[in-house]
């Protein structure tokens, strides 16, 4: 089998189960061995018959990394950008389900529809249309409304939204549909999200005539515009502090690779600004390259990505380099690492109760030394304290690759896109601190094996 001879260990377990002998590990590895050759209904039987016997935890997490975990919405699909509902309740996303380009496939080029499904009973509502290039969907506090961007512009030639034109910010009511265009395409807008009150919105933008992106709030009721951190210097990455008085941002501020200009090849510092004072505070220079910046529920922390050396050795030090994860005490002002830059590390995120980080990655638990991650591979899914101690890993990486991860804010799952070879991308979600019953096993053995579209 691990000569991938799966024929002749198929052989093998069919005699032991003739034998009677450990036929729950016969039954287990035929399962595995149908899944690796693409016999999906002899996988399901085999795993069905898997659940029969008493299981370990280690056999119940053997079994996820065939079936994945929960699958809310299909693999069958591409499904990007979902962001939970501030009680954890609800999941809104968007997907694309029909070849809207008329290019004979189904992916990232085609309009997605924007969706919202309800985790207690799984039921999905189609909320706004797939005419158009829908992206990024955020709930408001009281999951009243979505606020998302949305491409309109149609080209002449194909009579089709022009993916690539710069989306418009929108709003919609989730309960009676109605729709409302808050700015349009003409700012550029990227990275929203509501403030605590849901009184405002907050983004990164490049306002008409501008040639840097500045960070900006838009007050939902009076339309006021204000800036929060000018556009003398690209900034983006936006994130609001829970209490609404600081906002917390990557900018682009200085030559870091002389060659004349200043961009985005250059290296990005995370700073914190004081809304109330106006005072700005340096987090990480850009004597590195750091993004994604996060903080904690209680604002003691904050957390982001740095690539700080040339992991891929292509003698450059850029985007395809392994980011380490790093976390900044704001009252002992300290840095400190977390996850290192051995493998490929994104989408980190902290638990509620600020002590534990979820983050994709790559072959972080046994993988052989001195192997570097390829960009491209797998990824899975870890857990680890924000101490940097006491990593585990929640979703395999051996058959599929996640992205896109989100923690519950009940601190009890995360939600995440996912897909295995031949698939599209499905919406999962994964317990953070315990395994799934016998009888989740079998409803995610039923759903989730079947064959690649």
């Amino acid at each position: 089998m691990r000569q991938d001879r799966y024929g002749e260990a198929v052989e093998y377990f069919l005699r032991m189960l003739k034998a009677g002998k450990n036929l729950d590990e016969a039954h287990f590895n035929l399962g595995r061995c149908f899944f690796k050759i693409g016999l999906f209904k002899e996988c399901k039987e085999h795993l069905l018959e898997t659940l029969k016997f008493r299981l370990s935890d280690d056999r119940i997490r053997d079994i996820l990394e065939i079936t994945n975990w929960r699958q809310l919405v299909s693999n069958k699909y591409f499904n990007s950008s979902p962001s939970f509902s501030h009680d954890g309740s609800k999941i809104v996303y968007v997907s694309s389900r029909r070849d809207t380009n008329n290019d004979g496939k189904i992916d990232s080029l085609d309009c997605g529809g924007v969706y919202v499904c309800d985790l207690s009973s799984g039921e999905e509502r189609y909320i706004v249309s797939d005419d158009y290039y829908n992206s990024h969907p955020v709930f408001s506090p009281d999951g009243n409304s979505i606020a998302y961007l949305s491409s309109r512009l149609i080209t002449a030639s194909a009579n089709i939204p022009e993916r690539m034109s710069n989306p418009g910010l929108y709003l919609i009511n989730v309960e009676t549909g109605e729709e409302s265009l808050l700015l349009d395409n003409s700012y550029r807008i990227k990275n929203v999200s509501f403030s605590s009150d849901g009184e405002k919105l907050i983004f990164s933008s490049w306002r008409p005539g501008d040639n840097f992106s500045g960070i900006y709030s838009l007050e939902l009721k009076t339309r006021k515009f204000e800036a929060l951190v000018s556009g003398m210097f690209d900034s983006t990455f936006p994130v609001l502090s829970p209490s609404g008085t600081r906002v917390m941002f990557s900018s682009w501020r200085n030559d870091t690779n002389a060659d004349g200009v200043i961009d985005i090849k250059d290296n990005s510092a995370i700073y914190i600004k004081n809304l109330l004072i106006g005072f700005e505070t340096l987090i990480a220079p850009d004597t590195f390259n750091n993004s994604f910046p996060a903080f904690s529920r209680d604002e003691s922390k904050v957390m982001y990505l740095s690539v700080r050396r040339d992991t891929n050795s292509d003698n450059k030090i850029d985007s395809t380099d392994n980011a380490g994860i790093y976390v900044y005490d704001m009252e002992k002002q300290h840095e400190s690492c977390v996850v290192d830059d051995a493998s490929f590390n994104k989408f980190a995120g902290f638990t509620p109760d600020g002590k534990s980080i979820v983050f994709i990655s790559s072959w972080r638990i046994n993988r052989p030394l001195g192997i570097h991650d390829e960009f491209f591979e797998n990824k899975g899914i870890y857990v680890i304290n924000v101490d940097g101690k006491k990593i585990r890993q929640i979703v395999s990486d051996k058959y599929y690759g996640s992205r896109s991860t989100v923690v519950s804010p009940k601190g009890d799952s995360v939600v995440y896109v996912s897909w295995r070879r031949n698939t599209s991308r499905g919406i999962y979600q994964a317990y953070l601190r315990k395994l799934p019953s016998v009888a989740e096993l079998k409803a995610w053995i039923e759903k989730n094996i079947i064959p690649a579209s």
